[in-house]
């Protein structure tokens, strides 16, 4: 099962500009967010339903971003993602696709991804399907269970499926060959699609039409963890901090990371410090190690040795490379056995109304669906 993830309004929650406006963030000339109190005074981005005037108490302004200044920010999403799967396709900072083969640690993730939005007071989005085009029109299209298109149900999901909904150049085309809808189109003959607009474009039709991804599914390859912090919202300072006022948060960071790389077996060959500072430049620097590690006290020297004499606004720590640690390799050959403990002896230890944390139940699910 496939599922589609979104953020909403992700890129304006860490955007910090002046507050006497409103503001509409685009990317390659498309509206990519904007100030949901616009949503308010009747805006949308679809351009036939705008209200022809809008009577604001700001001025709106249109701003162009780049989405790779938001990648910072997706760190905690990422380290939360990566405790269900670590199949994972990113379509944008805000949005990604995931892979999940047990349906019980996939059942987990849907209730989990919806706690966490709430918990945060964050709008999201998410649908699952058998390919990432269904999961991704299941996320957009329906609502409660209903996002969970199974196989046997994706025909009669895409009839449903209006064609405006997915942006075909080919569309208003369709629409005058009498297809409505996306399941309409799978329903169409290759050999009339093709006298229409050619062979090669009617497979690429039929493929849609069908719920079929025209580019498969493909997980990232070079994985990579990272820790972030923003100095100006640490309690007691709330300002831009000095390397030395850093370095216990820094030491708190390495050990997360290394610890994040010990629960997945694997070691770092590559350390980047990510950071925003005082004055609001921008600094990144790399360093390649002679030899991959998940030792804290060495994430810690490499960063120290990265930082600038400068204060940090914010300040973010990647680890890449990444190689399966000696333990790993180990066990590939050797799996120690756990010993049972028998019903009887487990009754004297049992806690009633103890939650057990997120990583402890995933890790039972993990041990449940693989043991």
């Amino acid at each position: 099962m496939i599922v589609y993830c979104g953020l909403r309004h992700f890129y304006i929650r860490h955007f910090n500009p002046p507050q006497h406006a409103y503001y509409i963030l685009t990317h390659n000339k498309e509206i990519w967010d904007f100030s949901p109190e616009l949503k308010e005074h009747g805006f949308t981005t679809h351009p036939r339903r705008q209200p022809t005037t809008l009577h604001l108490d700001r001025p709106v302004l249109t701003l162009p971003i780049a989405l790779n200044d938001f990648t910072i920010y997706t760190a905690d999403w990422r380290k939360f993602v990566q405790l269900y799967t670590e199949e994972i396709e990113v379509e944008y900072p805000h949005a990604w696709y995931l892979r999940f083969k047990e349906p019980t640690i996939f059942e987990q993730f849907i209730m989990d991804f919806s706690e966490k939005l709430q918990q945060e007071k964050g709008g999201g989005i998410w649908g699952a399907g058998h390919s990432k085009l269904v999961a991704k029109l299941a996320a957009h299209n329906r609502a409660g269970h209903g996002r969970i298109v199974s196989p046997g149900q994706t025909k009669d999901f895409l009839r449903q499926i209006p064609l405006h909904r997915f942006p075909l150049p080919e569309a208003a085309a369709l629409e005058k060959l009498g297809i409505k809808t996306m399941g309409e189109l799978g329903e169409i003959p290759s050999v009339e699609l093709s006298n229409q607009f050619g062979q090669k474009i009617a497979a690429l039709l039929h493929k849609l039409g069908s719920g079929q991804d025209l580019v498969p599914f493909q997980p990232e390859q070079n994985q990579e963890y990272s820790w972030t912090l923003d100095c100006t919202t640490l309690d007691g300072f709330l300002r831009p901090l000095t390397s030395y006022e850093l370095k216990p948060y820094l030491q708190q960071g390495a050990e997360n990371l290394a610890l994040t790389l010990k629960d997945q077996f694997k070691v770092a060959g590559q350390i980047k410090l990510e950071a925003r500072l005082g004055q609001g430049t921008y600094f990144e620097k790399t360093r390649l190690l002679k030899k991959a590690t998940d030792d804290p006290k060495f994430l810690k020297r490499i960063v120290e040795s990265l930082m600038p004499d400068e204060h940090f606004a914010e300040l973010g720590v990647v680890v890449s490379k990444l190689e399966a640690s000696s333990l790993a390799q180990l066990t590939m050959f050797w799996e120690p056995q756990t010993p049972k403990v028998m019903d009887e002896e487990l009754t004297n230890y049992t806690q009633v109304g103890v939650e057990l944390p997120r990583r402890e139940r995933l890790l039972i699910l993990w041990e449940e669906c693989f043991t």
